[in-house]
């Protein structure tokens, strides 16, 4: 699909959908819950159909309401023989799942398009294979027989949140405790502080004994419950940082006291010199004079590109440190935002875990065409530039949006931004 993105003036209220990262947890939860839960607030997107996929592909039932989801939860060990999980281009799927889909003692097969089969899994290969279970990785995808046994774990905590997660989804169930151990740096911790609280949600209990140290009794039972899913601050940071280039928006279904690590773009927005007025679930962020900062990505990693926006706009040299994990998402997104930005003439330098970005106020070179890079993250945030340019552009692969928000551009055009569907 390919956009044109006309330079506009936004202003108006704006609607902020689901939490994808809460999504994932509350449907993995419940799936694994006896009974039904009901959950209501999800938006769709391709992420979030692989989790239902994969989840049905357990043994979950799952059925989609108008607004709400039923999920009857599943018996992990009821033996189907051979189980196939359509992980799609969902890492978040893949990594959370490989624990918990090995208790079925089944073989299981994980599927991935796009880059997902090339993202980093060693450290679950290191850890099925020290326990004897097996573990392929290849062309076809991430095959595994046999179980997950309980112990003491010791995994690094730079390389993404999801394996813990992952862990943590499936260690309470096993029929002696256990303890994971997180080696420094400990990363995006914020990510697992979701996955604790919703794992309270549906009754599971995890003891944290240091900063760095779970405890996981055994035994545990997940239980059905009916929760809404808040929104989510990820996708908020686009339209947050337009109104900080902008013009006032009003953004709302933000929850106030949210542990989503992205919440942390409203404290980068207010360093930058943007207003931000909050009041329960709503959030009004309005254009001030901007200034330079120094961003650490270490625990927000799907800011950058966004963040990388901001910076172009802001005079002055803002630097972004511990930007390498950004280099192994869906795409290379260190590469693809200087490729991209460097079309319109931004003054960007990177290294291999840095960013380094000379801001400007204006930009206005014409017959600006902008890849996509098959990234969901690069096509939006590259939106938000052209909106905030002098002249038009064209985003080709515009299409990958519909991995995490199906309904992007329509919610850009509520907001009077002009996008033109070529």
């Amino acid at each position: 699909m390919r956009v044109k993105i006309y330079p506009s003036q936004i202003q108006g209220t704006l609607r902020i959908p689901s939490s994808k990262s809460m999504a994932h947890r509350a449907l993995i939860c419940a799936a694994l819950a006896k009974g039904t839960s009901t959950l209501s607030g999800i938006d769709p997107s391709k992420d979030i159909e692989a989790t239902i996929a994969c989840m049905e592909a357990l043994g979950a039932k799952i059925t989609a309401g108008c607004d709400q989801i039923q999920v009857k939860g599943t018996h992990l060990k009821s033996h189907r023989h051979e189980i196939l999980c359509p992980c799609n281009e969902s890492g978040s799927t893949m990594r959370f799942l490989i624990p918990v889909a090995s208790l079925t003692q089944d073989p299981v097969t994980f599927s991935g398009q796009g880059r997902l089969l090339q993202r980093p899994m060693d450290l679950y290969a290191r850890l099925f294979h020290d326990q004897g279970v097996s573990f392929v990785q290849d062309s076809t995808g991430i095959h595994i027989h046999g179980a997950l046994r309980p112990g003491d774990f010791t995994i690094e905590g730079n390389i993404s949140s999801q394996f813990i997660s992952g862990l943590l989804f499936a260690l309470p169930l096993l029929d002696k405790e256990s303890t994971l151990t997180i080696l420094e740096p400990y990363e995006s911790r914020s990510y697992v502080d979701l996955t604790l609280e919703m794992l309270q949600n549906f009754g599971i209990r995890i003891e944290e004994i240091s900063p760095t140290t779970y405890h996981i009794p055994k035994n545990q039972a997940y239980q059905a419950q009916t929760l809404p899913v808040e929104g989510d601050y990820s996708q908020a940071a686009f339209f947050a940082v337009l109104a900080a280039l902008q013009e006032k928006l009003t953004l709302t279904n933000l929850k106030e006291d949210s542990r989503q690590g992205d919440k942390v773009i409203l404290n980068l927005l207010e360093n930058a010199g943007a207003s931000l007025r909050i009041q329960n679930d709503t959030i009004t962020i309005e254009h001030q004079d901007l200034r330079c900062q120094t961003i650490d990505l270490a625990d927000c990693p799907d800011l950058g590109p966004i963040l990388c926006v901001l910076a172009s706009f802001c005079p002055g040299t803002t630097h972004f440190i511990h930007a390498g994990r950004l280099r192994i998402k869906e795409s290379d997104r260190v590469q693809a935002m200087e490729t991209e930005l460097k079309k319109w003439g931004v003054d960007i330098q990177t290294t291999e875990d840095t960013i380094t970005i000379r801001g400007q106020r204006k930009y206005d070179r014409p017959d600006v065409v902008i890849d996509g890079h098959n990234d969901h993250r690069i096509v939006m945030a590259m939106t938000i530039f052209g909106l905030c340019a002098q002249t038009e552009c064209i985003i080709e692969g515009a299409q990958a949006i519909t991995k995490s928000y199906p309904a992007f551009f329509e919610d850009i055009q509520k907001i009077h931004g002009k996008v033109e569907i070529l």
